[in-house]
């Protein structure tokens, strides 16, 4: 069983447990996993996000950000996370490597040189508006869904991309407690092995 389908079945039989929470908001998975096809929708028919696709998230560690990840990886596409600042500094040389159909940023982020992408929107617009088309939507858990990057020792960067399914086998037993999120929500030691980890075992992620 794949990440899609083990949030779409604690969905219906754990609809009152909570999923993430953060000062704004508690959510449930029932309402987790009906934002997270709201995202889908809206990636698809508004913002026309195609199979093979990249999506970047710009930002550090923010609630919506888990639900953007899910919503792009049920549309076949991959997300390149933008967290840390050098990796938001070297954004020229990065989104020339790897050129994305739109990026998604936190409300509260200031550009002081826009990214060179063809378009660009506040990640709360994700589930702030309900796309009243539903496309169809071919879920491959093995398809690649996250570009990890990390400096080499000469300070070039590399590239790493996991599919649902690989990141999900890397994510162990977990346990259904609680897992808080520091800063960033992507990094390698973080993401799979922690939080992709507590929503597999029905626990909760904690936001700031």
């Amino acid at each position: 069983m794949n990440l899609f389908n083990i949030l779409r079945e604690r969905a219906m039989t754990q609809p009152t447990t909570i999923a993430s929470r953060s000062s704004r908001r508690v959510v449930t998975y029932r309402k987790f996993w009906s934002r997270i096809e709201r995202g889908t929708a809206r990636l698809k028919s508004e913002w026309d996000v195609q199979p093979g696709d990249t999506v970047a998230y710009w930002g550090l560690g923010h609630q919506d950000a888990l639900m953007l990840y899910i919503a792009t990886a049920r549309c076949g596409a991959k997300l390149l996370p933008l967290e840390h600042a050098s990796l938001q500094e070297a954004n020229v040389a990065i989104l020339r490597e790897f050129p994305v159909k739109i990026l998604l940023h936190d409300d509260d982020v200031v550009f002081d040189v826009p990214p060179a992408v063809p378009a660009m929107v506040h990640l709360s617009s994700l589930i702030a508006t309900r796309c009243h088309h539903t496309p169809p939507v071919e879920e491959d858990a093995h398809q690649p869904s996250l570009i990890s990057l990390a400096s080499d020792s000469k300070g070039g960067l590399l590239s790493e991309q996991k599919s649902v399914y690989e990141l999900a086998s890397d994510t162990g037993t977990g346990s259904a407690g609680e897992f808080r999120i520091a800063a960033a929500l992507f990094d390698t030691d973080v993401f799979a092995p922690q939080v992709l980890s507590t929503l597999v075992a029905g626990g909760t992620i904690v936001f700031r």
